[in-house]
């Protein structure tokens, strides 16, 4: 059987158009992604763009995701009939439920079906400006509509920190990389995503705007991209915001492992990498102003302090070493 149908969101049109780049098949993108690759065949179809001079078609994703939010928009019943978006606003308003709705206006027209709870939730969902106003109404207010009876899917064993080779563990071998989310105040999306090289204690520091898995993954692959050479494996806590490991292991060829659960001393550089940005970036800090060039002066500072563990070298230094 073939995987459901789903509606690509924004961050997986910029992982498909990540993946287009390396090259991988339209098959493998879907075995990614979690879709039928009927899926991405027609999205890269409907979405791509033709160059103006060549006339030769691309997929880019902020250009896709704009067709593909226009084209919904105008498949939305309640954005094209007013006089239901009336109705359905003011009932909303009222306390009804859109089961209620659904209900009432199947009574009122002889059993017809003018318009299914389900298009009343999507219409209130899928525009951020409406969400905020129209799912106060709503008498249980989530967030975010999640699958019921979703579980935390059991890490493969090749995954978990146990099975990560003793060459990594006694830092013998450059290239082995932890990772982490840093987080600050309540209510802030924003964060930084901390990165420190094992043998080295190299560091890398991203602002991310969301803990959202797809964004995290997304921010990750921006930057180790560059570096990848020098990327052989990451390690990480068990974190619902690294979920899309799986990204991150096909776009940076990278081997990934993850700690047992509560088990931080099990990354222990980067904790103690986090320790010294504290010094700078509080948890009450204004992260969402913070500019990356702000972030990587902090680090620099930090990968140029001598450490007794590197014979009083600085990071920077092994790792020039390491390059050469």
């Amino acid at each position: 059987m073939g995987q459901k149908y789903k509606q690509l969101t924004e961050q997986d049109r910029i992982f498909i158009s990540l993946m287009i780049e390396k090259h991988y098949s339209r098959a493998r993108i879907a075995n990614l992604l979690k879709v039928d690759p009927s899926t991405i065949y027609r999205e890269i179809k409907r979405n791509s763009v033709a160059h103006w001079r060549t006339g030769l078609r691309s997929y880019w994703s902020i250009t896709a995701h704009s067709k593909a939010l226009k084209r919904r928009k105008r498949g939305l019943r309640l954005e094209k009939d007013t006089s239901l978006r009336h109705y359905v606003h003011a009932k909303l308003k009222a306390g009804w439920s859109p089961y209620q709705i659904e209900g009432r206006l199947k009574h009122e027209n002889e059993g017809k079906c003018l318009i299914s709870h389900e298009s009343i939730y999507h219409y209130i969902y899928s525009d951020l400006n409406r969400r905020s106003i129209l799912h106060q109404c709503l008498r249980r207010k989530h967030r975010y509509r999640v699958k019921k009876c979703q579980r935390k899917p059991r890490l493969p064993k090749e995954l978990q920190i146990a099975s990560r080779p003793d060459f990594i563990n006694d830092r013998s071998e450059f290239g082995h990389w932890e990772c982490d989310l840093m987080i600050f105040k309540k209510g802030v999306r924003a964060n930084l995503i901390t990165l420190r090289e094992r043998k080295s204690r190299y560091m890398i520091a991203i602002k991310n705007k969301s803990k959202e898995a797809d964004v995290t993954a997304i921010s990750i692959i921006s930057t180790l991209t560059k570096i990848k050479d020098f990327v052989k494996s990451i390690t990480f806590d068990q974190g619902s915001e690294f979920k899309r490991y799986e990204w991150i292991q096909n776009c940076i060829e990278a081997q990934i492992y993850f700690c047992e659960p509560a088990s931080p001393h099990q990354k222990g550089a980067i904790e103690n990498g986090n320790g010294n940005i504290r010094i700078e970036f509080q948890r009450d800090y204004d992260i969402e102003n913070l500019k990356q060039h702000q972030i990587h002066r902090v680090i620099e500072n930090i990968n140029n302090r001598p450490l007794k563990c590197l014979g009083y070298l600085t990071p920077t230094e092994i790792l020039a070493e390491m390059k050469t």
